[in-house]
């Protein structure tokens, strides 16, 4: 008798417990992993267009069968006799009157209403959003990192593929003119005659803006008079000289002073500093070549990019800017202008250029 009244003394609330143990913190587990996962897919919605369909019209499914299970329970359990499962679920009863059920249902269906309110709201950014002006600026300088972090890995691929395209079609004794394909011949400083001969063999352009735009970069910032041809070549064969452009640099000996100055003006103006997703670029260790890195990629979120007339005015470099002038290249209608807002924080700066040469005229504070 003393050791049994000892036993129930020890531990008085021992039934309260393991009801907390096997039901309340299984219950708030998978609630606070379902909402969780809503919560995550609706911060995602303006990437993901599929994926939370699927979900969300499977975990409908899933109450739909579980309210045939309420209406024709003997149907439900002779479903599950065919599964096996007899012998886990015995017939106790209806099986919508089982509190996992109950709980089940209620999880299944909460996620399904929150989840197909989340896809309606997707093109205002999600529920989440829409909702907070402060989870909006989040998400999207989330989202432009992700994006910059795309167009690096772009660029680090083409830069791959021009390096093993050296290395197994280059010779030595006259390496531009005896390239094998366009890339590596424009990059590279080939002579008119050789690109020509590439094309009459039967070369084609990439056909894609990404690796259009970087024969047009490559072949603009060739420090020759031949350049002009080469872009002429480009255009003749269905490259758009207005086409939009992301010139990412790499090498200090690509950007010109005024291309740095005028990369510096507009950081000033846009307040870039304060953007801590403004710098998401490779560092190179030239701050003139880090400063016009997240100008353009700024460039890139607000305007699309730049044109080449753009690029070539921003450089100074008149002559270029000439001679697009002269073969009806124009500015665009859409100001270059690049801003942000994150956090409360924001900036703007607009580009100007000379309407009636192109030339680049200074920077104006939003």
């Amino acid at each position: 008798m003393e050791s049994a009244a000892k036993a129930q003394g020890a531990v008085p609330l021992e039934g309260l417990y393991g009801f907390v143990r096997s039901h309340l913190v299984i219950v708030n587990a998978v609630a606070a992993a379902s909402i969780t996962i809503v919560g995550v897919l609706d911060f995602l919605a303006p990437t993901l267009s599929v994926l939370p369909k699927v979900i969300y019209s499977a975990t409908a499914f899933l109450v739909g069968l579980m309210l045939i299970s309420a209406f024709a329970p003997a149907l439900a359990m002779r479903l599950i006799s065919t599964l096996g499962l007899a012998a886990r679920y015995p017939s106790s009863g209806p099986l919508w009157r089982r509190p996992a059920w109950q709980i089940a249902f209620a999880m299944l269906l909460g996620v399904t209403v929150l989840g197909f309110v989340s896809v309606a709201k997707a093109s205002q950014g999600g529920v989440i959003a829409s909702a907070f002006p402060s989870a909006r600026n989040f998400q999207e300088s989330l989202l432009s990192m992700r994006e910059d972090v795309a167009d690096i890995k772009s660029g680090v691929g083409q830069a791959n593929e021009k390096l093993d395209r050296l290395a197994s079609v280059v010779d030595p004794s006259n390496a531009a003119d005896r390239c094998a394909d366009l890339g590596c011949a424009i990059s590279n400083g080939a002579s008119p005659e050789a690109v020509k001969r590439l094309f009459a063999k039967g070369a084609q352009l990439p056909g894609n803006p990404v690796s259009d735009g970087a024969l047009l970069i490559e072949a603009s910032l060739l420090p020759s008079q031949t350049r002009f041809e080469i872009l002429d070549l480009l255009a003749q064969k269905g490259i758009d000289r207005n086409l939009m452009l992301l010139p990412i640099l790499v090498d200090s000996g690509s950007l010109t002073k005024q291309g740095a100055l005028a990369a510096m003006e507009v950081r000033d103006a846009a307040n870039l500093a304060a953007n801590p997703a403004a710098f998401v670029y490779a560092p190179t260790g030239n701050k003139g070549l880090d400063t016009w890195n997240a100008v353009v990629g700024c460039f890139k979120r607000t305007s699309g990019g730049v044109t080449l007339i753009e690029l070539a005015s921003l450089m100074g470099d008149s002559d270029l800017v000439a001679h697009l002038h002269a073969r009806g290249a124009a500015l665009p209608a859409r100001p270059l202008s690049c801003s942000w807002r994150v956090a409360g924080k924001s900036g703007i700066a607009i580009v100007r250029f000379d309407p009636s040469t192109g030339k680049y005229a200074g920077v104006a504070k939003g």
